[in-house]
């Protein structure tokens, strides 16, 4: 196999890296490292090389250390690094018995698990460890993660990454050509291919002849929801007003269609009335809908009936979206209520989380549903 990953050559990781090894067998009693070489040439490997290669004694075995680093612990990469190490550790002589590594900044609990499955342990800069060999058995976790991952997925789940983000996310899911993406989500070919890499990293998509495909959706939501924040991303004044449900949504509809101060005549309903039409559960007692603006209340409250409140106190929720073009791209409507355009499945089931004391519940029996956001199957 040819070696292809990334030889880690900054001045500040290696070092580190190298650190861990040193110090990883020191927790246990009957191990150490006899020797360590950076760059090394393999023993009958045909030339090539390991990241690092190390003599490693456990009682009265003695066993070949190989490990492979890299820049970052993304599913793809350390799958990568550690097929490489397999593969490294399959030419060893019989006998010189091996044991592999593969180090990272941070290893996830995802790429923990492809590490474990190809009998291949892993260390990384944040504590995080694992080895299993002969008699040895190390595992660590800790609790918590690493800066540079909460970096990572605040990057793909950014306003203008999520709207990519919410194209593949629709059902049915298929294959998607990165011109197309760009234009149904209205950004940059630049802004789909900076998503695209980390989509394939974190091994969420597969790509082919076809395009780009999501292969873990329900992974990927998981991700979006433990990462989104409704409170940062809205803005919110709520209302009191005489009507109630379907007849004060009827209202608003009727006000925005009729104003010319709102650029956007179409609310778009969300939190527990848009469950509610959506997928009957609790009956509702506000109405919330997204505007790309908030009105003016001089026009809005004798339209309306209606008086400004503190949060809690009122019937109607205007909110105001960071991004109201992304929540534009995969609205939708329900049959009963044809002239109530909703959010899509996607952003009310994260709304439901952030935004309702008992989200969380809703959100589930909307995500149980088999043509949740389209269908995935």
């Amino acid at each position: 196999m040819v070696k292809t990953p990334e030889r880690v050559k900054s001045a500040d990781l290696e070092p580190q890296f190298q650190g861990i090894l040193r110090a990883l067998f020191k927790d246990v009693p009957f191990m150490s490292l006899a020797s360590l070489k950076a760059d090394a040439k393999l023993p009958n490997g045909k030339g090539a090389r390991a990241d690092w290669l190390g003599e490693l004694r456990a009682g009265d075995e003695t066993w070949t250390l190989i490990a492979e680093a890299k820049r970052n612990g993304q599913p793809r990469e350390v799958r990568s690094a550690a097929l490489q190490v397999k593969d490294y550790l399959s030419r060893l002589p019989d006998t010189k018995p091996g044991c592999g590594l593969v180090l990272a900044p941070f290893i996830s609990e995802q790429s923990a698990q492809i590490c474990k499955e190809a009998g291949i342990g892993y260390a990384d800069l944040a504590g995080n460890a694992f080895l299993s060999f002969g008699k040895v058995f190390v595992e660590r976790r800790v609790a918590g993660n690493a800066g540079s991952v909460k970096r990572e997925a605040k990057s793909i789940f950014s306003p203008k990454a999520t709207r990519v983000i919410r194209v593949l996310l629709q059902g049915p899911l298929r294959a998607w050509k990165v011109k197309e993406l760009a234009k149904a989500a209205e950004v940059s070919l630049g802004h789909v291919s900076a998503v695209r890499q980390k989509l394939l990293g974190r091994e969420w998509a597969v790509e082919n002849e076809d395009g780009l495909r999501l292969s873990q959706p329900d992974a990927l939501l998981d991700a979006w929801a433990a990462e989104d924040d409704f409170s940062k991303r809205t803005q919110i004044r709520e209302y009191s007003t005489l009507a109630a449900d379907y007849t004060l949504a009827g209202n608003l509809i009727a006000f925005c269609g009729s104003h010319n101060s709102l650029s956007d005549k179409d609310p778009l309903f969300t939190l527990n009335f848009a469950a509610w039409l959506r997928a009957p559960h609790n009956v509702p007692t506000i109405v919330s809908a997204y505007l790309d603006r908030f009105p003016d209340e001089d026009e809005l409250l004798p339209f309306l009936q209606a008086r400004p409140v503190s949060r809690g106190a009122g019937n109607l929720r205007i909110i105001v979206p960071s991004d109201f073009k992304a929540l534009t791209i995969d609205k939708q409507k329900v049959i009963k209520f044809p002239d109530f355009s909703l959010v899509s499945d996607l952003q009310l089931f994260l709304d439901l989380h952030g935004g309702e004391p008992n989200g969380p519940e809703q959100a589930r029996v909307l995500r149980d549903l088999e043509d949740f956001n389209g269908g995935w199957s």
